[in-house]
């Protein structure tokens, strides 16, 4: 095993058998923390939090009606752990071991030294916002918990060149492009990274990057639509939700109801939009619940082809006729998203906690510790408006590792460090148009991604005139 290897600087004083002494115990350090790190999370966060999303999957994961308006692959998932295990809180069982696992091997692939790696498994998978993000039973956590295991696997697979370890990642990594519908802007920046694994000694262009994305995409576009055809009862379009939901805010921007005629019941104006609170910045089922006169969000009484189209043409002609209204509506949800939550109203929804009861779902496990997990949310709530729970610093982190990584991406540490730093942001960013409320778990992997992105991306070491900075890859010429 050579310093390379490891990841350790070679140092001619030091011989080879206390070189990989040292590599042995930062290994053992590393798994050590990655599996006490789980312990303690699953201690506190046991059996996980679920609000009305997740108690209604876990209602169709029991009952095998899977839905298409929430993840498919992860309810079909969570129905065959419930046929296994009998628990619902086995999902969050396995997004946690995924979730440690994932933070080890991408760690422990860290050229530095153990205490480095051991603190930064720990940091980024025990702070207390990861910690109540993760507790989501819910896509966010399941869709972040694969996508850390499959970076880990990925950056480990540069390190040793292991197929069975590349194979494993993009299983991950596409099932985790499934997994929400904006989920595939994630997954593209890490085609690249594979055809890297895959051929360590060839020098990317443009355009092999370009391809390596385009068929990263388009895999996991097609491996999402197979599954929703194989496993999806009832499938609904959930685009008219959030179109209906921009044309309001037009709507109360302007002072001209601007939803067709066929949304709504007789009688709704803007001032019932404005009074009753139908419209709030904050989240889109307001619209839905709240109004005197109804508006139908399509999913119980869908809407036509035809009515579709008009539902489109509206949302189009109203963003066109009045861009200022529809910038400031999507400003104004990405400041409550990303921003400070201040706790003055309207604010955004920094995290769940909750145990919702859905038809004839059966009562939840108790929590193990429940003193423990109570004064873990007493610490949320008293650090939830400040930037400590703000996804906007830690999205600027992700921005500065890859700008800093882009310079050094000749080398793997900097190539890693980009991908999955572009991941985050990609990912991020579509939520700025598509974002269908204020909620900080949508944001879950742009937080959980930044750690690492940055101590890669300082890990990296830049080459002269754009040559390559020492690769992790054992198998480099």
């Amino acid at each position: 095993m050579t310093a390379e290897t490891t990841g350790l600087s070679a140092d001619p004083t030091v011989k080879a058998p206390a070189r990989a002494s040292t590599a042995g115990a930062s290994r053992i350090g590393v798994a050590l923390a990655a599996v006490v790190g789980f312990a303690c999370a699953l201690t506190v966060l046991y059996p996980g939090q679920y609000p009305f999303d997740s108690a209604y999957q876990l209602w169709q994961a029991r009952h095998g009606i899977y839905s298409n308006i929430t993840p498919v692959p992860m309810i079909g998932l969570w129905s065959l752990l419930l046929h296994v295990f009998g628990n619902p809180a086995s999902l969050l069982c396995l997004n946690l071991a995924l979730f440690w696992a994932g933070l080890g091997l991408c760690f422990q692939a860290l050229p530095a030294r153990a205490w480095v790696k051991v603190s930064g498994v720990l940091l980024t998978g025990l702070n207390p916002l990861a910690l109540v993000q993760m507790a989501h039973l819910l896509s966010d956590a399941h869709m972040t918990a694969l996508l850390a295991l499959g970076a880990g696997l990925l950056v480990q697979s540069l390190r040793t060149g292991s197929r069975m370890a590349i194979l494993a990642a993009c299983l991950l990594l596409v099932y985790a492009g499934t997994i929400r519908q904006n989920a595939l802007v994630a997954i593209v920046p890490f085609g690249p990274l594979v055809l890297m694994a895959l051929k360590p000694r060839w020098r990317m262009g443009t355009a092999a990057v370009l391809v390596s994305m385009i068929i990263a995409g388009t895999v996991t576009l097609a491996t999402g639509m197979t599954l929703d055809r194989m496993l999806a009862t009832e499938r609904r379009d959930l685009w008219p939700m959030l179109a209906l939901w921009d044309l309001a805010a037009i709507s109360v921007a302007t002072g001209e109801l601007l939803l067709p005629p066929f949304t709504h019941g007789a009688g709704l104006d803007v001032e019932e939009l404005r009074e009753t609170g139908a419209f709030n910045p904050v989240s889109v089922t307001s619209l839905f619940s709240s109004s005197r006169s109804g508006v139908n969000n399509g999913f119980i009484e869908p809407y036509s082809a035809e009515q579709r189209w008009t539902i489109a043409k509206a949302w189009w002609k109203a963003i066109a006729d009045h861009p200022f209204a529809y910038l400031s509506h999507r400003g104004r949800t990405a400041s409550l998203l990303f921003g400070r939550q201040s706790g003055q109203a309207p604010h955004g929804i920094a995290y769940y906690q909750a145990r919702t009861d859905y038809r004839d779902n059966p009562p939840l496990p108790a929590a193990w510790f429940a003193n423990a997990q109570g004064r873990l949310y007493r610490l949320a709530d008293q650090l939830s408006s400040t930037w400590l729970f703000s996804a906007l610093p830690l999205v600027l982190l992700n921005a500065g590792a890859f700008w800093l990584a882009w310079r050094r991406r000749g080398g793997a540490e900097g190539a890693f460090a980009a991908g999955i730093s572009a991941s985050a942001l990609l990912y991020a960013a579509s939520f700025l148009p598509l974002a269908p409320s204020a909620e900080l778990r949508y944001l879950t992997w742009p937080i959980i991604a930044a750690l690492p992105a940055v101590v890669f991306a300082f890990s990296a070491r830049s080459g002269k005139h754009g040559e390559a900075s020492t690769p992790l890859t054992s198998h480099a010429p």
